[in-house]
């Protein structure tokens, strides 16, 4: 399926008008027939009309957006026949999810992530019982990354899927390598059962479900069935469902730095901590740095990888974990920004208008409270260091036009799994 008109085409086009409409006060934009909360402290209207464009030129069921900018919810909107309440399939989103889960074992102390697999599986192989957690959960394991036959198979347990991934050979040297896939995180999740006496789908409840307040997140990827869904063999890199509202709320959290009071930057109650900053900030450090680069989604080439999530090359202040379907969930923390796109759709052919909205949503939350026009995508490389911009001006064009080049590039260099 191909949008009513190129994206490439799509995006100069709706800039233009932005730009037009913004110079004209903003009088002409029509109302979203979605639901919707917003603040009057930004102007989304022009997030508002490319959210709009996007369902309508790409033919989306719909899709909804979620912005929290210095702890405080300030766009909340479906479009298209989506609700705020609308839940899909995440995909690869699915692997921060996972690895925060694994970082709550670690902080009670039942886990380390120099924990090994062979504590975990004394018969297997001497060249793998090396391997760390922290390997697993950052594709740097020298397991395979092509995904075998056990990864949501029913006729499997994780404990058994974990087992069969074990006996398939090394492709690198663990450490070594950097493989993006999601076989090494079904090994982790094993070993966080074993070392809980837990059952994945238990631990997941006690350590994301409950303290975060999400009522429609679990691992039942393919499950229409409302609530919480069990499975045998939960995919820990890539089978959650969840919603718009349930990722926002994890979001805030690390946005908040561990706190769950997300509006806190300076203290956070004891019994408000669900993660400590030095573990937020230990998950988001850079473990491809010296690696041998053997497989990544082409839209990530040369992007940083820490546990769980991407780290952007030219600003580690902004991490990501996008899905297959285009599920796109971000944290900046030089905009002070958490935002969450949600849509399921490809994300080869979505991903350059998702960079846009994004870009975009920045653009807004860095205008200045007088509502003065925000810089949008298509002029923030003609921008001074005096524009309202929240990083320096040299950085912002940098990062700017690596994005433009890809979006040009066309939807073909832009896959993320």
């Amino acid at each position: 399926m191909t949008p009513h008109r190129s994206s490439t085409t799509h995006r100069s086009s709706l800039r233009t008008a932005l730009a037009a409409t913004l110079a004209l006060g903003m009088t002409a934009l029509m109302p979203a027939q979605a639901q919707t909360t917003s603040t009057n402290r930004y102007d989304f209207r022009p997030v508002t009309a490319e959210m709009q464009a996007f369902v309508t030129d790409y033919r989306l069921d719909g899709a909804s957006l979620r912005v929290n900018t210095h702890g405080n919810v300030v766009y909340r909107r479906a479009f298209g026949g989506y609700t705020l309440d609308t839940r899909i399939r995440i995909a690869s989103a699915t692997k921060w999810l996972s690895a925060l889960a694994i970082a709550r074992v670690v902080e009670k102390g039942q886990l380390r992530w120099s924990d090994t697999v062979g504590q975990y599986f004394p018969n297997v192989e001497p060249a793998k019982r090396g391997i760390t957690l922290a390997q697993l959960f950052s594709h740097t394991s020298g397991l395979p990354a092509s995904e075998g036959g056990c990864l949501s198979n029913p006729l499997y347990t994780l404990a058994t899927c974990s087992e069969y991934i074990l006996q398939q050979p090394l492709i690198g040297t663990p450490g070594e390598v950097f493989a993006y896939g999601g076989q090494s995180m079904q090994v982790a999740g094993r070993m966080a059962e074993l070392a809980t006496g837990k059952a994945w789908d238990d631990i997941f409840l006690d350590e994301m479900v409950r303290p975060l307040g999400l009522t429609a997140t679990d691992y039942a990827t393919s499950s229409t069935a409302p609530g919480y869904v069990r499975t045998v063999n939960p995919r820990i890199g890539g089978g959650v469902r969840s919603t718009l509202e349930d990722y926002g709320r994890v979001l805030d959290m690390v946005l908040a730095e561990g706190c769950l009071d997300s509006t806190l930057y300076t203290t956070c109650l004891p019994a408000r901590r669900f993660l400590s900053r030095a573990t937020i900030a230990f998950m988001a450090q850079d473990r491809t740095v010296g690696t041998i680069r053997l497989s990544e989604p082409p839209s990530a080439e040369g992007q940083g990888y820490g546990i769980g999530q991407w780290i952007d090359v030219n600003d580690p202040n902004v991490v990501y974990s996008p899905g297959a379907f285009g599920f796109t969930p971000w944290v900046d923390r030089s905009t002070q920004v958490a935002g969450v796109l949600l849509v399921d759709d490809v994300n080869t052919r979505v991903a350059p208008a998702i960079t846009d909205i994004r870009l975009l949503v920045n653009a807004v939350v860095s205008a200045p409270v007088t509502r003065t026009a925000p810089i949008l995508p298509a002029t923030r490389i003609a921008a001074t260091a005096s524009a309202p911009a929240a990083r320096p001006a040299a950085a912002a064009t940098k990062r700017t036009m690596q994005r433009e080049r890809t979006a040009a590039a066309g939807p073909a260099a832009s896959r993320a799994h």
